[in-house]
């Protein structure tokens, strides 16, 4: 990553591969407690318009302490991150320039999600991770296939990643090292754009 950062691995072309920056952002975020960091992203910025249990579920996270296994494989394919924590469990699908691997990509990853729960203690999300311009469609077109199998899909952009990145305020140094590397990284990425304001913006009309 910090190769990358520094303008070191264009020549191999490595700074295109969707593999390569999946394990440079959760391999890092792996590294901060849930509430510290990724609580803080997924929160405020993971949507799911058609499916209000899937935020419900997400926000009902509250541990520290999470599993997470990256390229995790079954019958049904492989899903690149697995990620478990307390009586949740969540996929994350990530795209960065490529498309979904078929129509019933997502589908087969829910069902990957029932596979893996075989006494059926977990609440499961399946979050599918792209460009902005990506998501809606995407989501739109499999949201009731993935609740058919028992799990909520939901979503969060590249660009919206960024600004949560930049959102959490961390007191803890090593903490604050590796955000401000992942910011560098997705900025590079050219994920940094305006997205319009946030609803509970306050506007000083004398400033």
């Amino acid at each position: 990553m910090i190769a990358e950062i520094e303008h070191k691995l264009a020549r191999y072309g490595m700074e295109e591969s969707e593999d390569k920056l999946t394990g440079d952002f959760f391999g890092c975020m792996r590294y901060i407690p849930y509430t510290h960091g990724l609580k803080c992203i997924f929160d405020n910025y993971a949507q799911s318009k058609h499916d209000c249990e899937f935020k419900k579920i997400l926000k009902s996270i509250n541990e520290d302490e999470f599993e997470f296994v990256f390229w995790k494989r079954s019958s049904e394919g492989e899903i690149d991150a697995h990620m478990v924590a307390g009586d949740v469990s969540i996929g994350i699908e990530v795209k960065f320039n490529s498309k979904l691997s078929g129509d019933d990509q997502l589908i087969r990853e829910a069902r990957m999600l029932k596979e893996w729960d075989k006494n059926n203690q977990y609440k499961k999300l399946l979050l599918f991770v792209a460009r902005q311009k990506d998501i809606e469609e995407v989501y739109d077109n499999n949201y009731g296939k993935t609740l058919k199998e028992g799990v909520h899909l939901g979503y969060i952009s590249w660009e919206n990643i960024l600004q949560g990145l930049r959102e959490i305020n961390s007191e803890i140094s090593y903490e604050k090292i590796i955000i401000n590397d992942l910011c560098k990284l997705l900025a590079k990425k050219g994920f940094d754009v305006f997205l319009g304001f946030k609803e509970d913006v306050e506007v000083d009309k004398n400033g």
